[in-house]
């Protein structure tokens, strides 16, 4: 006979790659899905009578129900109780998750308050210029300066560096997180495995983005990356937002101002995809969408930036 603690503990790691080291039945456990510190986006429980559980990963956003014999009918008073037991550990979970994210939103705004804004001359203003951005002055006032970041690997403190430092805001205006660039003193990227990290969240990123610049005239841009959005704006002029990945392009909510939105796709499978959701949303709400994409594949539009300088964005779209 399968010892169902084994086979859930087994049924977790299939699906998300990994598991809690010790399955603990009846109690809501987190544990990490990736190598980055302090992480514990994902949760389980093995249900106390060992015939069913819940897991998934917050991050993945991936929620599944367990059962021990998938192969045997249930009664109707067993499927009752799982549905109960699945219902009492959602309601629990998401407890667990408030109290984890206010945590979060005191730990972001502890090291916001420690960033400074840019200067001529800093390592992030000399980070830009070797980005492409020397002629622009002044910079967006959501980047700012941290003059000594400590940077984790997992639980390794491989030291500390000055950092651009970006926030995450949600539609409603919260910060969900502090998008954050390791620097050099002379404004190079870190020499780091990722120089680029993003804090632990203080609340769900979808429609979140970096607010590089405010609508001008109901007319808003987007891009995936910080350099790549400053890239899209100096090119064309459009203001323009991060969204900081291409998942989060898909979800972004634009401001209930916009009337008409630019989409700077990073030319990958990924960026276009994004773009098609985020235009296909922003067409079914009546909004006007354009997607401008490089001509090349692989690129994006620092890249076009850096290659040829200030080049007309609407001459080079795909």
């Amino acid at each position: 006979m399968h010892d169902p603690v084994q086979t859930f503990k087994g049924a977790i790691l299939a699906a998300l790659g990994h598991s809690p080291d010790v399955i603990e039945p009846g109690r809501l456990q987190r544990f990490a899905t990736s190598d980055k510190r302090g992480d514990s986006a994902g949760w389980c429980k093995l249900f106390a009578d060992l015939r069913g559980g819940v897991y998934g990963c917050n991050r993945a956003g991936v929620s599944e129900t367990w059962q021990a014999d998938r192969d045997r009918p249930m009664t109707r008073q067993q499927r009752a109780e799982l549905a109960r037991q699945v219902a009492q550990t959602t309601a629990e979970r998401e407890a667990q998750q408030r109290q984890q994210w206010a945590v979060n939103a005191e730990r972001i705004a502890r090291l916001w308050a420690q960033c400074v804004p840019l200067v001529p001359g800093d390592p992030v203003t000399l980070y830009l210029k070797r980005r492409g951005f020397g002629g622009v002055w002044p910079l967006p006032a959501s980047l700012r300066l941290h003059r000594a970041l400590p940077c984790w690997n997992g639980d390794e403190k491989i030291g500390v560096f000055p950092a651009m430092v970006a926030p995450l805001v949600a539609p409603d205006g919260a910060v969900v997180a502090l998008h954050r660039t390791y620097l050099s003193a002379d404004g190079r990227k870190a020499d780091l495995p990722s120089p680029k990290k993003l804090t632990a969240t203080a609340g769900p990123l979808a429609g979140a983005c970096i607010p590089l610049h405010e609508p001008q005239r109901g007319v808003l841009g987007i891009a995936e990356g910080i350099e790549t959005a400053l890239a899209a704006w100096c090119a064309s002029a459009v203001p323009t937002v991060a969204a900081y990945s291409a998942g989060n392009l898909a979800a972004w909510q634009w401001p209930a101002s916009v009337q008409g939105l630019a989409i700077f796709a990073d030319n990958d499978r990924a960026g276009r995809e994004s773009a098609d959701t985020l235009r296909a949303r922003a067409l079914l709400a009546g909004i006007g969408c354009d997607v401008l994409t490089p001509s090349d594949e692989g690129t994006d539009w620092c890249d076009v930036w850096a290659q040829r300088g200030a080049v007309s964005i609407e001459g080079t779209a795909a």
